[in-house]
Parts: structure tokens; C-alpha cells; sequence
């Protein structure tokens, strides 16, 4: 642990004489912080909070700088970020990226949502998110995409679909 805050100080000041690493995220205490966000970022104000937000990325004030944080539900935003993919969940178009789902809830508008679950409305989506990868747990095998898991299901005449399980412990 000395030698990681030792490392870690050495880094910031090699770091801080660069203006190429004050672009870059610092990590501490596993909360990604960075001096200054894109140019480009749009402001989005949510619960009296200003977040940045920007293609896919949400940053809220700290410490006189910006972290990089989980995009709180029912946050609004005007354009959806690059490489989405579109996931048909109970007939719903849901908008997903890097484990955040949208719906578009107006033209343009796109709201932060809770992972659809099986738990709440028998949720299934006729195409898993992009980076799916198989994962066997107990001897079943699902689909995971970042903390959410999909299972496979046929049905009586071969059409394919997948029950969103949610998020599971291994």
C-alpha cells in the first residue's frame, strides 16, 4: 500500500508537468477523476446536481475537479452515444451502452432507465447488447454483458430470445 501511494504521488508529479496527462483520469480510491471534461460535453442538471455528460461518459463536481460516475436513473440526455446498441425488450426499444440502458421517452430524449428484469415484467430481448460473452454458472449457461445476465430461451417453432436475468453473483 506505501509503495501503490508512493507510485501513485510519483505519478502526479511527473504527471502534473504534462498538460497531455491533466487530460488523462487519475484513480484514487477507485473514483476516476479528471481536471477538466471535454469541451463538447453537454450539461445536464439532475437533482439540483450538474453532471457533464459526454458520448456515454457522465461527470459530476468533485473536489474542484470531475469525477466519472454511474449515470443516476432518470437522467435526460440528447443524444445517445456512439457504438449503442438497440435491445428489444419486451417490445420496448431500450438504447444500451457500457451497462447503462435509455429509452427514448421523447423525440430526442433519452432517459436513464433500471436493467430490465425478469423480476419486474418478464423481460426478454430478441438481441443481446454488443460483447456478450458465455458464462456458466451452476451448471447453466447465460449471456453476460458487463453485470447483467441473459438466458438463451427457444421456443416451440426455433425463434430465439433472451430472458434478462438481471444482475447475479457467481
Amino acid at each position: 500500500m506505501k509503495n501503490q501511494k508512493l507510485f501513485i504521488t510519483l505519478l502526479l508529479c511527473i504527471g502534473l508537468s504534462s498538460s497531455v496527462f491533466a487530460q488523462r483520469a487519475i484513480y484514487t480510491r477507485n473514483v476516476s477523476v479528471v481536471k477538466r471534461v471535454p469541451s463538447t460535453s453537454a450539461l445536464v442538471v439532475h437533482g439540483g446536481i450538474n453532471y457533464h455528460y459526454y458520448n456515454g461518459v457522465y461527470y459530476k463536481p468533485y473536489n474542484g475537479a470531475f469525477a466519472v460516475v454511474v449515470p443516476p436513473v432518470g437522467i435526460h440526455v440528447n443524444v445517445l452515444p456512439v457504438g449503442y446498441t438497440t435491445v428489444l425488450v419486451g417490445g420496448r426499444s431500450y438504447f444500451y451502452f457500457d451497462s447503462t440502458y435509455y429509452l427514448e421517452v421523447q423525440p430526442n430524449v433519452y432517459e436513464v432507465v433500471a436493467v430490465p428484469t425478469s423480476n419486474k415484467n418478464n423481460a426478454t430481448a430478441e438481441i443481446l447488447p454488443k460483447g456478450a460473452k458465455v458464462v456458466v454458472l451452476n451448471g447453466k449457461r447465460y449471456y453476460k454483458v458487463d453485470e447483467t445476465y441473459y438466458e438463451k430461451q427457444v421456443s416451440e417453432n426455433g425463434d430465439i430470445t433472451y430472458k434478462v436475468v438481471g444482475k447475479m453473483q457467481p
